[in-house]
Order: structure tokens, then C-alpha cells, then sequence
């Protein structure tokens, strides 16, 4: 009987996702080569009005820009716990980044591709320009939630955030954390900050060191270094921060109060 409307028999997929609903419509973040500015930059390069501050730690001089967090969210330190941490590691690493930048995130950005923190091996942050590692500010008393279906590497990292802190309760599909001031300052200072380093190390490894280099020639070393898997390269930072923080347990550098913020000046970027 044609001629008869059967509901259970409509379309399972009108108004979803599968039927083009919202296509037009997707939560993704702009990607462009320019800012507001004309300036060519990718957005985790762009900072609203920074302050800025040159330290020297040991023989390297490392520029600090810092972007004022919104209300609600923080770094979990300030330029002060990282010249602090830096110092201390400035003997126990091959090399510091050039340039240390405190960024706050859109909600869009946190929401669609959150991350605690960045190791860029050439950033350009207006005139500021080298290898930079990028903190990026969190919501909180925002979900952190983590699928109950977890790969190997998921399963490592769930443990590492149990160890900084992070209290997770039991819901249907997922593990969910609601992130804290404390447990944000342990997973962005004393963990995601080392594992940065971790990155640049192996990076001043195998291309800027020549006695190390994957090749005599910094360009065939580049293309070799990143020709690597990616998962490589996530195992190393990961193996360099879990020793480089054992280290500085067992010498009593880490875990140490929070210091003020000062010393900051206004920079133009």
C-alpha cells in the first residue's frame, strides 16, 4: 500500500549529521596565514597585546610574552615558576627554547582542539622569532573527559593526569575530571613544560647539533628528523620528561610554591 504514510518507516537520518544537517554550520577553527593585521602568522602565534620580558638563564637569553588570561581561566604558573624551572634544568638539557609564550585560547580553539601546551620549532611571534614553547591557559572548573575506550597511548596518558592530580569520576561513556588550579599548575609545569623540552632536545639532537645530526647538512637533517613517525618523536619527549622530572623530585627541585608574577613590560605583537 503506497499510497499509506508509515512513520516507522521515515528517514532515521533526517536532521542529523548523516542527511548534511549542519554541514554549513561546523564548530571549526579558522585556519589562515594572515591575522587581523595582514600579518602572516598561524593562530597559535597570534597574541593579544603580550607583555614581554628578556631573562637570561645561564648562557641562553629566553624572551617571555605573556597574554593576560580571561576571567575563569589560568596557566596553572606564572613567567616566574618557568624562569624558575628553566633554570634549574639549564644544566640537565641540551638546549632552551628562544622564546616562552603564555597564550589564552579562544573558547572555540579550547573546545575543538585543546592542548596544554605547544613546542614550535619556528615560531614568529611578531618581531620575536625562534623555537618557542607555547602555555596555553585553561577553564577552570571545565570537564576534562576522557573515553572509557582507550588505545595504549590514551591508557598512558590517563595515568599520567591521575598522577598530577586530576580526580576522575565514572559517568556513562567517559572518565571526567573538572580541572583545578592545582592539578592544572602540575600537569602545565611540571610535566607538559618538560615534555616541550623534550621535543626541542631531541630536535637540537638530530638537526642543530653537529656532532649528533642526522646529517651534515642542517636541511637533509630537518627532512630526515621529520620524516620520522610522529609517534616516534611523541615517545621520546614523553620518555625525556617522565626521566627530567624524576630527577628534579629526587633533588627536591619540584614540586615548589607558586611565585609572583613581575618584571613584565607591554610589548607590541
Amino acid at each position: 500500500m503506497t499510497g499509506v504514510w508509515r512513520p516507522e518507516r521515515r528517514n532515521r537520518r533526517i536532521g542529523t549529521k548523516a542527511s548534511g544537517f549542519s554541514k554549513s554550520n561546523d564548530m571549526r577553527i579558522p585556519v589562515t596565514w594572515l591575522d587581523k593585521h595582514g600579518n602572516c602568522s598561524l593562530y597559535f602565534e597570534r597574541l593579544e597585546k603580550p607583555s614581554f620580558q628578556p631573562v637570561k638563564v645561564g648562557d641562553s637569553h629566553v624572551k617571555v610574552l605573556f597574554e593576560a588570561p580571561r576571567a575563569g581561566f589560568s596557566y596553572g604558573c606564572s613567567p616566574a615558576d618557568i624562569v624558575n624551572l628553566l633554570t634549574e634544568v639549564s644544566n640537565l638539557v641540551p638546549a632552551l627554547p628562544d622564546i616562552v609564550a603564555f597564550r589564552q585560547p579562544t573558547r572555540k580553539q579550547s573546545h575543538q582542539n585543546p592542548t596544554w601546551g605547544r613546542f614550535l620549532y619556528c615560531a614568529e611571534f611578531a618581531e620575536h622569532h625562534g623555537t618557542a614553547i607555547v602555555v596555553e591557559a585553561q577553564e577552570l572548573g571545565a570537564p576534562l573527559k576522557w573515553s572509557k575506550r582507550m588505545t595504549l597511548e590514551d591508557r598512558a596518558e590517563y595515568a599520567r593526569l591521575l598522577r598530577d592530580g586530576h580526580v576522575f569520576v565514572e559517568t556513562k561513556r567517559d572518565q571526567v575530571a573538572v580541572l583545578t588550579e592545582e592539578a592544572v599548575r602540575n600537569t602545565i609545569l611540571y610535566r607538559s613544560f618538560l615534555h616541550e623540552l623534550g621535543h626541542l632536545a631531541d630536535y637540537h639532537q638530530k638537526v642543530l647539533d653537529d656532532k649528533t645530526a642526522l646529517d651534515p647538512n642542517q636541511d637533509a637533517a630537518e627532512n630526515l628528523y621529520f620524516s620520522r613517525p610522529a609517534s616516534e618523536r611523541e615517545a621520546f619527549a614523553h620518555r625525556f620528561a617522565g626521566e627530567l622530572r624524576e630527577t628534579l623530585l629526587a633533588s627536591g627541585v619540584i614540586p615548589f610554591a607558586p611565585l609572583p608574577r613581575k618584571g613584565i613590560h607591554n610589548a607590541n605583537c
